[in-house]
């Protein structure tokens, strides 16, 4: 998928040259090691610098500049006036709305302190959600008690964060308030520079993940976007020597670092959220990084609204680490409509994306239909839609489809099957949440009986306390403080987590229905676990 980094004035681009520069410098080392996946990413993301003074965008290489305005301006800045940058982003209107077509995600980055971020990035990321493209602005709040801006402009920056929450986009909102110590004074530039590194370091990671959709549902990022509040970005490196696993307090230490992000504006607890891990080690070291930052960020909560996605870049270089980004839990949204593009990997880099491909055109080849696309099939007749399978019609209800909704929502199935491996996995995916409570009570009670007859589950031993318990024999809140609290492999993982999405739809006496293949486990004897504890 192909990504945008657009920075919104001299802030916004003094941020986004900290991240090229990173980025730049992954391409190298990735260069030298696979130069088919490096020319790839090259492709992928795309960095400009949108601006109303010419002189600021001196040091950019000219395909990368975005001179707004010029007649409104003369090229000579906004003069510190947002609507002075509001009315230059009008004349370039054009300009700016053909580069957001190129791009499935655009990530905007602009700060309040002077004339061009200010005024333009909220009509800006209308437009691209305008598009149907994933937004993801970063703005930075001035400080006013420390006399970076005067009053006026403060307030103005107030009004652009109102905008968005009154728009219901999510914004990460740092506060340069955050970046001043008063028993370590120093210059401004350097407390500038100190908050825009870990930006920077942070978005790094995440075009991993948005370059590649493999790792993610789509849906799952869109329902994680939607609704109003807040983002949170962080980063934390780990850096063991070569061939070797992370210690314990490594891992300790870079989980506390990526949830303490002291400069981001970020108040409830956090919802839906994406963990992007980074680095060659074993899957034991991945799965005590998920357990430490869950109960981390969960506080231990059985009932905590945290709901991890997880994605692997095996590929990134180092310095590798951990990046996540936390969003508010601000109750159940319905997942944004995003126009997902997903390119072809084989072949040149101008491959046509099949969702560019117009119906009339000539036969899609084995390759185009291959490429997987976010968007179910659309029925060819409005009058007599085929849904081949429950999945799909799960996914036409969660992007709003009228006869979708119309087929849920009745006592009839339409002749619509239900595949029990796929219902296994829309259980342990974010957005069906939202799908579910659309359903009839005669959809609910079959999808109920499939998952209790040919869902099964294999019947682990599970560590509670001083005791191994079969998995069949947990109930709901001790799954929700073993997935939160505990280490555990992650096929074991995964079956809890079903589970726990079992119960939290049909109740907790829901999972005494469900099946578990083969008998559980004998405990191991007295003295064997003492053995085994003399081995460890």
């Amino acid at each position: 998928m192909k990504v945008l980094l657009l920075s919104l004035g001299g802030g916004g681009g003094n941020i986004l040259r900290s991240l090229k520069a990173l980025f730049e410098r992954d391409l190298q080392v990735t260069e030298s090691v696979g130069p088919a996946y490096a020319e790839r990413l090259r492709h992928a993301v795309a960095t400009r610098f949108l601006d109303t003074n010419e002189f600021s965008l001196s040091d950019i290489p000219p395909e990368e500049r975005l001179l707004i305005g010029a007649g409104t301006t003369r090229r000579l800045g906004s003069r510190h006036n947002p609507e002075v940058a509001r009315a230059a982003l009008e004349e370039s209107k054009t300009e700016v709305d053909a580069l957001l077509q190129q791009y499935s995600a655009v990530i905007l980055i602009g700060t309040g302190g002077k004339g061009t971020g200010a005024g333009t990035i909220f009509p800006v990321a209308q437009m691209a959600r305008a598009q149907r493209k994933l937004v993801v602005p970063i703005f930075v709040r001035p400080s006013f008690e420390r006399h970076e801006v005067e009053k006026r402009r403060y307030d103005h920056a107030l009004k652009v964060i109102a905008q968005f929450d009154a728009a219901q986009l999510r914004l990460m909102e740092i506060l340069n308030d955050r970046g001043y110590t008063d028993g370590d004074p120093l210059p401004q530039f350097v407390v500038w520079e100190r908050m825009n590194l870990p930006i920077a370091r942070g978005l790094r990671g995440l075009l991993y993940v948005l370059e590649d959709l493999s790792q993610v549902d789509p849906s799952d990022l869109s329902a994680l976007f939607a609704g109003p509040g807040r983002l949170r970005l962080g980063f934390s490196e780990i850096d063991p020597p070569a061939g070797q696993d992370p210690t314990d307090a490594q891992i300790d230490a870079a989980v506390r670092e990526c949830w303490a992000n002291p400069y981001d504006a970020f108040d409830r607890a956090a919802g839906t959220s994406l963990v992007c891990i980074q680095g060659h080690w074993s899957n034991v070291v991945d799965a005590r990084i998920k357990g430490r930052l869950s109960a981390l960020v969960s506080r231990g909560a059985a009932d905590s609204p945290y709901n991890p996605l997880y994605a692997r870049a095996v590929q990134t270089p180092r310095p590798w680490g951990i990046t996540a980004l936390f969003a508010e839990d601000t109750g159940t949204h319905a997942p944004l409509e995003i126009a997902w593009n997903v390119e072809a990997r084989v072949g040149s880099p101008a491959t046509v994306p099949v969702s560019t491909v117009p119906p009339q055109a000539a036969a899609v080849t084995p390759l185009q239909a291959a490429v997987v696309s976010a968007q179910p099939p659309v029925p060819e007749s409005r009058e007599a839609p085929a849904f081949g399978s429950f999945w799909e019609l799960a996914l036409a209800v969660n992007r709003g489809d009228a006869t979708a909704l119309a087929l849920a929502g009745n006592g009839t199935d339409g002749g619509v099957p239900i595949d029990a491996t796929e219902l296994r996995k829309l259980l342990g995916t974010v957005w069906f949440r939202s799908v579910f409570p659309r359903l009839s009570r005669s959809w609910r009670d079959r999808l109920f009986e499939v998952v209790t007859e040919r869902v099964p589950f294999q019947n682990h031993l599970i560590r509670v306390g001083r005791h191994s318990v079969p998995l069949s024999e947990i109930t709901y809140s001790q799954l929700n403080d073993i997935v939160t609290r505990t280490d555990v492999p992650d096929p074991v993982r995964m079956d809890m987590q079903v589970l726990l999405a079992v119960g939290r739809l049909w109740g907790d006496e829901a999972l005494r229905h469900c099946q578990f293949a083969g008998a559980a486990p004998a405990p191991p004897s007295k003295f064997g676990g003492l053995l085994q504890g003399w081995r460890a």
